[in-house]
């Protein structure tokens, strides 16, 4: 193929891609107006359901275990048990849609996580409920990570800004909400329709895709794609991570002591064989879950690096500004909701304005750089949160943070999108995913220990109690500021590393409207 046959094709595809693998390129399908409306839809359905679902049993558990007399240590699973089987889950899921296509794996998923959901809302002993939450997350964990490829096949990286941004706003208000609808269904309803809840929407969700939905991708043969999974890649992931989680979720839990032999070889077996799995990746498989070559490039590492690290970082506000406005504050659940839209509105607005102004002009690389900049600033302001109400700081420095970390949720995954090829597509966001997962998780434990070294073990929301003294809400207040602080020092390093990602504007390909495909 010759020089200006390949820069005709580039220009095509709308991805502006390197020509480092030539001979290739990618096209989207032709999508009409109200097919891709509904297919978006649904998506964001799906993934609405499955973000509510890591926080939604927080603030009904109580009533959950008082129910079903949940151990100590059942209490805890009831948590972990979905983010655990949802993060070592995900890379399996991204290989099996490229052996047995994007729809059926995603129909796959989705209805595991209805099968979940509707075994926890069932449940009548706390075992079943645990073995219902690791189900879901079995299904939530696919889900999650086959919407990412799907937009990814579905448009030109130009228009993918517009698309990630809106899956972006539904996780951020889904994660937001959580909490305030479990608390309503304990109190109100039951807490069985924490689970209940899922199943009609994400039914009419299934209905939606299984008639709009069409992907037409090179699929490996089953037996041959069968044969070439990574088996071992795939045992080391997920053995790994289950170590690794299970073990600080153990710690944090107070499962067992942190200096206790189960904690300590749990957590450095997990990091063990997790690095097995990095050189096994690097030098070994044939067919890598995760091809490392895609690390090779500055701008990948440091995308990736903004990614995780706003991922650790956003999660914090969604659970410790309610245990702030909770415990500190003494507002109810429902209250506490409500508050918290004061990061949630302006994070959404700026996730849709960013998604608009890179699909016009392809400049994502100061919109990283200021919104790391602004998330920053408005991390650092939660050092300074009041011990009584006061609500222009409660409300100034949420917005502050809202408009930093809105950009941020679509901009690093463009920016890696554009530097590298479309077949690799499927195994970069995989990893996207999954790295995005765990940080997400560990950044709950590590937030949790942080509030517990200085107010002691025990229940963090036990001074929500009119009981609760000065002495120990001054307490929790230290122990916030000393985690806040600690985040803000990651705000500032995801700040810095936002400068070592290169611009590179997507050429813009606008879509043919069909509306018989």
């Amino acid at each position: 193929m010759d020089q200006p046959q390949l820069q005709q094709e580039k220009e095509s595809t709308g991805a502006c891609l390197e020509p480092v693998e030539t001979g290739t390129s990618y096209q989207p399908p032709k999508i009409g107006t109200w097919r891709r409306r509904l297919i978006m839809l649904s998506l964001c359905l799906t993934l609405f359901l499955g973000a509510l679902d890591i926080t939604i049993t927080s603030t009904a558990l109580p009533t959950i275990a008082n129910q079903l007399h949940v151990t100590a240590r059942e209490y805890a699973w009831i948590g972990s048990g979905y983010t655990l089987s949802s993060t070592a889950s995900t890379p399996v899921w991204a290989k099996l849609s490229d052996i047995f296509g994007r729809k059926p794996t995603i129909m796959v998923s989705t209805a595991i996580f209805m099968g979940g959901s509707l075994v926890c809302a069932l449940a009548h002993s706390s075992t079943t409920l645990i073995a219902g939450r690791v189900v879901q997350g079995l299904g939530g964990g696919g889900s999650t990570v086959l919407i990412t490829i799907i937009i990814g096949d579905l448009f030109p990286l130009a228009e993918r800004a517009k698309y990630y941004g809106l899956t972006g706003i539904v996780f951020g208000i889904a994660s937001a909400v959580g909490p305030v609808l479990g608390g309503i269904f304990a109190q109100a309803v039951s807490w069985r329709w924490c689970f209940y809840i899922n199943l009609p929407f994400d039914a009419v969700a299934l209905v939606v895709l299984f008639f709009t939905l069409k992907i037409d991708i090179e699929k490996e043969p089953v037996v041959d794609g069968l044969r070439s999974l990574d088996w071992m890649g795939f045992a080391l992931i997920i053995g790994g991570t289950i170590c690794f989680l299970y073990g600080l979720e153990a710690g944090s839990g107070g499962l067992a002591p942190w200096n206790s032999a189960l904690v300590i070889c749990l957590i450095v077996f997990g990091v063990v064989v997790l690095t097995l799995f990095m050189a096994w990746e690097a030098k070994f498989a044939t067919t890598p879950i995760i091809p490392f070559h895609i690390f090779q490039s500055t701008t990948n590492i440091a995308s990736f690096t903004v990614a995780c690290l706003h991922s650790f970082i956003f999660i914090a506000y969604d659970f410790f500004l309610p245990l702030y406005f909770q415990v500190i504050l003494g507002f109810k659940p429902i209250i506490s909701g409500v508050t918290l839209f004061a990061l949630i509105l302006p994070m959404s607005f700026v996730t849709l304005l960013g998604g608009y102004i890179v699909r016009k002009t392809g400049n994502f690389k100061i919109l990283i750089n200021i919104g790391a900049g602004l998330m920053t600033l408005g991390t650092g302001l939660f050092i300074d949160l009041p011990q009584s109400i006061q609500w222009a700081k409660i409300i100034l420095f949420q917005f502050i943070t809202g408009m930093g970390s809105g950009v941020l949720f679509q901009n690093p995954m463009i920016a890696l999108q554009s530097h590298v090829h479309h077949k690799d597509l499927t195994a970069t966001m995989s990893a996207y995913t999954f790295l995005r997962s765990l940080f997400t998780s560990i950044s709950i434990v590590v937030g949790t220990v942080l509030i517990q070294r200085t107010v002691g073990g025990g229940n963090l929301t036990s001074v929500s109690d009119d009981e609760g003294s000065a002495t120990d809400k001054h307490d929790y207040m230290d122990g916030l500021r000393i985690m806040w602080t600690f985040y803000t020092s990651l705000a500032g390093l995801t700040f810095l590393v936002s400068f070592l990602i290169k611009p590179k504007k997507p050429k813009r390909v606008d879509h043919v409207e069909s509306g018989s495909n």
